[in-house]
Order: structure tokens, then C-alpha cells, then sequence
């Protein structure tokens, strides 16, 4: 735990400091977890550069000619070009961006590449999925999934009403008044009239039918909890 008074005046952050942090972090990368002193000496350099004033403080979103990218003054170079009519927000190292109207996904490589072609009416960040966002299309939802900042596959096709997320790790999907689940990897049809995640651990329950079971391997409905499959 850090002890430091919030109100306290930041340091400056310059290009020795930060160069110092890098090889402080580069060599403890080098020890293995149960060396002496390795949980305490990864503390104290987080501890440290709480004192300093953070990089964000160098991040800004600049305007050229009409179009909008982001820039680091500390570094002095672009991470978002200015070639775009908005930068929204970041996701996941990469930046939500419009142009013509349209949203998409661009690399935070100074070069403006896109990872996701501005084709949709909007994007949102999952909050509680750092690399998943919500497509729009129409007034339908759908979900995409980033991959290392590199690429971005659709997960589910923009084809529901709404898209709720929950704290387990999993997103209910509605459409038609039916509802199903999506997890990374996974997804269960909208077939259900209510899903039941506990607050705790335990079986997601779903109604079907207005009859409450659960779903098996097979990623069907059964009343019978030892073929229950869906954990939280």
C-alpha cells in the first residue's frame, strides 16, 4: 500500500525519470515470482511513480484543418493523426474514431490504421470488457472483439434489441423479447424468457417457457441442475 498525502504536489516527469522506471521494470522482469524482495521492490516502483506527474497529463486531443488525432507532447509525436472528423475515446490501446458520420477502430500507432473500418452508426466500450465494444447497425446491437490492437473480429452479428452487461463475465443479448448470453468463445441463443446470473458463485438459471432450469453441454435446456453448465 502506497502512503503518500493526496494532495500533494506531483513531480515532473522527464525523459531520465521515465528511462529509469523502464530498466528498474525491465529487470525485475528477469526474477522470478518467490525471489526475496520481489513483491516489495515491484511496490515501491509503483509506489514511486505515483509521485510523478502520469503520461495521460501529455495526452491531448488536437485539431488541424477540421480533423481531430490524439497527440503526446511529452514524447512530441501523434498516436491518432489528424485525419479524422472525431476521436471519441480509447479502447483497449486503440482509439474509437468517426468519419463521414460512421464509427470505427484505429491503431494507436501514429499512423492512423484501422482495425475496424468506419462502418457503423456507433461504438461503445463494454466497460467490464477491456477488449469487447458494442456495434450499432441500424438500431441493432452487436458485439466485436480486439485482438492484441492488431485486428477485430465480429463475435455477434448486429442483429438484437439491446445488450446488457454483467458483472460476470457475461453479456445478456436480447432480441424479440427472448434472451440469450454471450462469453468470450460462447454464445447462447435467444431462446430464453429470463436469465438469472447469481450475485455470487453458483448456476446461471434460465426460464424457458415460463419453467426454470438451466443449460447443459449441449447448450440446451434441462430442469435437471446436475446437467447444469452455464457457472458463474
Amino acid at each position: 500500500m502506497c502512503d503518500f498525502d493526496e494532495d500533494r504536489e506531483m513531480k515532473p516527469l522527464t525523459r531520465e525519470v521515465l528511462e529509469d522506471f523502464s530498466n528498474r521494470c525491465a529487470t525485475l522482469k528477469t526474477y522470478k515470482e518467490g525471489t526475496p524482495d520481489y513483491e516489495s521492490l515491484w511496490s515501491d516502483i509503483w509506489c514511486e511513480a505515483e509521485e510523478y506527474q502520469p503520461m495521460e497529463d501529455f495526452i491531448h486531443t488536437v485539431q488541424e484543418n477540421g480533423k481531430e488525432g490524439i497527440r503526446n507532447d511529452f514524447f512530441n509525436h501523434w498516436i491518432v493523426p489528424p485525419m479524422f472528423d472525431k476521436v471519441v475515446n480509447g479502447v483497449d490501446g486503440n482509439y474509437i474514431i468517426m468519419n463521414d458520420g460512421k464509427y470505427g477502430i484505429v491503431q494507436s500507432d501514429g499512423k492512423g490504421t484501422l482495425v475496424c473500418p468506419y462502418i457503423y452508426d456507433n461504438i461503445e466500450p463494454l466497460s467490464n470488457f477491456g477488449d469487447l465494444v458494442k456495434i450499432t447497425v441500424n438500431g441493432k446491437y452487436g458485439i466485436i472483439e480486439l485482438y492484441d490492437g492488431d485486428f477485430a473480429k465480429v463475435k455477434a452479428e448486429p442483429i438484437y434489441d439491446d445488450i446488457q452487461e454483467t458483472d460476470g463475465g457475461y453479456v445478456i443479448l436480447k432480441k424479440d423479447g427472448k434472451c440469450g448470453l454471450f462469453k468470450y468463445g460462447y454464445v447462447l441463443p435467444t431462446e430464453y424468457d429470463r436469465i438469472f446470473i447469481p450475485a455470487v458463485m453458483g448456476w446461471i438459471k434460465v426460464m424457458k417457457n415460463g419453467v426454470w432450469g438451466y443449460v447443459d453441454t449441449n447448450n440446451e435446456f434441462t430442469e435437471d441442475m446436475n446437467k447444469a453448465f452455464l457457472h458463474l
